[in-house]
């Protein structure tokens, strides 16, 4: 028995770690809303990447280093998205005595890498370094979906 709760406690956790991309559609009168979102725990910490996308506001990422990290305003983010180049980004950190949001500018740079992305590394660069890193399960499943909901312009 306890094995049993053991394997399911394990399991729980394990599947907790990432949700690949859902997808909502919000009808109203004027339009039809779709909205997607997907996040990933970091491989060790307690930080998560959340990736959004809709149809009125575009493609964005988000980082919640859930620690202190970075002084609150701009940052320069540098992603190595599974073996490809790293590309470096700026963005807005956020927070006082942790670092709780962390905003990147220019996502759709990388938005068609990060559609069918595994493995995110990311670096924060501040008034020192940070470093994270994010396992996803398929994001590449939903990979139509998010180019017509989130077309790359």
């Amino acid at each position: 028995m306890k094995a049993v709760i053991a394997l399911l406690l394990l399991t729980a956790s394990a599947q907790a770690a990432h949700q690949d991309w859902t997808v909502v559609h919000q009808t109203d009168r004027f339009v039809d809303r779709v909205m997607m979102e997907a996040w990933a725990d970091a491989d060790a910490g307690k930080a998560r990447m959340m990736l959004y996308c809709d149809t009125e506001t575009g493609f964005r990422v988000m980082f919640a280093p859930h620690r202190k990290l970075l002084g609150e305003g701009p940052a320069r983010l540098t992603l190595t998205i599974d073996s490809a180049k790293p590309v470096t980004l700026g963005g807005d950190a956020f927070g006082d005595d942790e670092t709780d949001v962390v905003t990147l500018h220019d996502a759709g740079r990388i938005q068609k890498a990060l559609s069918g992305a595994h493995h995110v590394a990311v670096t924060f660069e501040g008034d020192g370094l940070g470093e994270d890193s994010f396992s996803f399960g398929d994001l590449a499943a939903q990979r139509a979906a998010l180019m017509k909901t989130c077309p790359v312009r």
